[in-house]
């Protein structure tokens, strides 16, 4: 008599570890989609981080005024329509604003918005929506906040991350 020496997996032993391949790789995708959001929420905050550098590219470009009286040259009018015109003469201002406002964009997947900027002549704030539903906002006191609600740089004047 021949005895069997070869033996399987049986069919159940198979299913189990298919099942735990299956439940390991599902909570290694929703890690990897929390890390996404995470990076999209730095890059708009560095985005908003170097828009509040260009802002003091513009303040010294435009006679140390965030916005001139008319309300026709400076952070604002640049944040809202990136051109020559608007940003203090630069088009290297210009460019790079038009390029951060962008990047912002893609950033939020268009969901979310463009950033909002108010100013005058003393002081601006910008903000961006992030993931979250929160926002990411900075001024031109060096205030740089993240995680509060909507609205601090969208009424007229209101140019600070205060509350």
């Amino acid at each position: 008599m021949k005895s069997k020496l070869t033996r399987g997996f049986t069919l159940i032993e198979l299913l189990v570890v298919i099942a735990i391949i299956g439940i390991l790789a599902a909570l290694v995708l929703v890690a990897l989609g929390n890390a996404r959001d995470k990076a999209q929420d730095a890059r708009v905050k560095s985005d908003i981080a170097q828009l509040r550098t260009l802002a003091e590219v513009i303040y010294d470009s435009n006679d140390a005024a965030y916005e001139n009286s008319l309300g026709t040259i400076g952070v604002e009018t640049c944040f809202q329509t990136p051109t020559q015109a608007e940003c203090a003469n630069s088009a290297a201002t210009s460019t790079n604003v038009d390029t951060l406002i962008k990047d912002i964009d893609t950033a939020n997947g268009a969901t979310y918005g463009l950033p909002t900027a108010e100013a005058t002549a003393s002081a601006f704030c910008v903000e961006a929506q992030l993931n979250d539903a929160l926002f990411v906002c900075a001024d031109s006191t060096g205030v740089t906040e993240s995680g509060h609600t909507p609205g601090r740089c969208t009424a007229v004047g209101d140019v600070s991350c205060g509350t």
